[in-house]
């Protein structure tokens, strides 16, 4: 049947925009970004390749854009990827209309003549692509972007009936992409009658390619604000050449897809870019702190447009630890300002340009959280 394999896969992103009066920070960013992450990994045959798609796109949106920045990233997988949970999960949405919404399809799905793209939920369920588009549509959002990276094989009609259902060293394209674009982004991963690709290991070739694409630092880009234009473009040669090289190193490749060459992305609208670039200041985090009793410093200033005031410190919260990598991953303890001007400023000893998590007390209400985000490259320092 026409969703039995993953490797059939179309992506497809449409961005719509809303009306917005207060978009944060300078004026020109979306307040928040609401998230669901949808994953049929309960899919006997393709479960394992969906969940890393899953996994690499969850990480993407967690690790780039700080919490503060972001209302609740739902992830609906499993048995759980039904029509009603997946339109529950969206119509629970609160959001403004300052905010920006997402929605990241990856599983089975196909194009149909005369009713466009459906997708399948993991208990045989069909849902129209357009039905679940003005689902979104309806929260009224800013900037509403749905991302389904699902089959796009033709199919007749009559099946229906039949089946069971930026600069330097900085990354700042998930800010500019989700928080600084208006208007329509329409983009297919394959074009209809192609398949595109799923790897055993690394999942759909357009996901990866994708996702590959806006981890990279601003210098990859042209210039800045980095728009869907420079990040289609990437990802549109990524693709091709992903499917090259497996076309011609595998014959069991060419075999399994005997009558096509390449995968081609479609392009049909990109959306508006905010003209104006995202503002920076000369400093690695952007806070001033002093000590307190040896159990961290406290912050006493968060400086305008630097990467704390986009991961929303707040004045009087105390730092305590850091921590870097997945997994296992490196711990720093702050215990006081020379720790902290160490972990910041001192050579080889110092933090690398990458995301970190920020352990954080706030000694007035005696809440306790974390924070991830990216810090700059130590060279910004004046």
């Amino acid at each position: 049947m026409f969703w039995k394999r993953y490797t059939m896969l179309t992506a497809a992103i449409l961005v719509l925009s809303g009306l917005s009066s207060a978009y944060g920070l300078d004026g020109n960013d979306a307040r928040r970004l609401h998230a669901l992450i949808v994953a049929d990994t309960a899919d006997t045959t393709v479960g394992p390749l969906v969940d890393i798609d899953r996994r690499k796109f969850y990480e993407m949106i967690t690790a780039e854009i700080p919490g503060v920045r972001r209302g609740p990233v739902e992830v609906l997988k499993g048995s759980a990827v039904t029509k009603e949970n997946l339109l529950a999960k969206v119509d629970a949405m609160e959001v403004q209309n300052d905010d920006t919404v997402l929605c990241y399809f990856t599983g089975h799905g196909a194009f149909m003549k005369e009713r466009g793209q459906v997708l399948r939920m993991s208990n045989g369920e069909l849902l129209l692509r357009n039905d679940l588009l003005e689902r979104l549509k309806a929260k009224n959002a800013r900037l509403t972007v749905l991302i389904t990276d699902a089959c796009s094989n033709v199919i007749e009609p009559r099946a229906l009936a039949a089946m069971s259902m930026a600069q330097g060293i900085d990354h700042d394209a998930c800010r500019y992409l989700f928080f600084r674009h208006r208007g329509i982004v329409d983009l297919h991963a394959a074009a209809p009658g192609e398949e595109a690709v799923a790897l055993n290991e690394s999942g759909s070739i357009f996901t990866s390619a994708l996702i590959d694409v806006i981890n990279q630092p601003n210098m990859a880009f042209r210039g800045t604000p980095i728009t869907w234009r420079e990040v289609v473009g990437q990802v549109a040669l990524r693709t091709k050449e992903a499917f090259k090289m497996q076309y011609d190193a595998s014959k069991d490749f060419r075999v399994l897809f005997p009558n096509q060459k390449t995968q081609t992305v479609k392009v049909a609208s990109l959306g508006e870019p905010i003209a104006t670039p995202i503002p920076k200041v000369p400093w690695r985090l952007g806070i001033r702190v002093s000590n307190t009793n040896g159990q961290g410093v406290r912050i006493d200033e968060v400086f305008k447009d630097s990467q704390a005031e986009w991961a929303g410190f707040q004045v009087g919260e105390v730092l305590y630890r850091i921590e870097t990598g997945w997994g296992n991953p490196l711990v720093t303890q702050i215990r006081n300002t020379n720790d902290f001007m160490q972990t910041f400023w001192s050579g080889q000893a110092a933090l690398q340009p990458d995301v970190h998590k920020f352990y954080l007390n706030n000694p007035a209400d005696r809440t306790s959280r974390t924070v991830k985000v990216r810090i700059r490259d130590i060279s910004v320092r004046r």
